[in-house]
């Protein structure tokens, strides 16, 4: 089975639903946040994040990003010798631990 795509077999336009989703646990959000320096107590701190809008812990953006990027390799990104940008890329809602991410 191939891993990933080159560049040549990819067309605009095209479009691909990673499989399988993943989702994102305490421990993926805590480490990733603090691996990033990204200290905001809404992402660690559920005493302060309970008094907040969404009255509990958010999971951190570039978290989430992180583990969609992870789940294209196989399908788009795995044969890549580099990335150059991303595009269009949108938190439209928030995430919580325990939600399970679809690409």
């Amino acid at each position: 089975m191939s891993y990933g795509r080159y560049f040549g077999e990819l067309r605009p336009g095209e479009a691909f639903r990673h499989w399988p989703g993943r989702t994102i646990n305490e421990y993926d959000d805590t480490l990733l946040s603090l691996l990033s320096m990204n200290q905001h107590p809404v992402h660690l701190d559920q005493h302060y994040a309970q008094n907040t809008q969404h009255g509990r812990r958010l999971v951190a953006g570039p978290t989430v990003i992180s583990i969609v990027i992870g789940m294209t390799q196989g399908d788009i990104g795995g044969r890549a010798i580099e990335t150059l940008s991303y595009s269009d890329i949108r938190h439209t809602g928030p995430v919580f631990h325990g939600d399970t991410l679809h690409a």
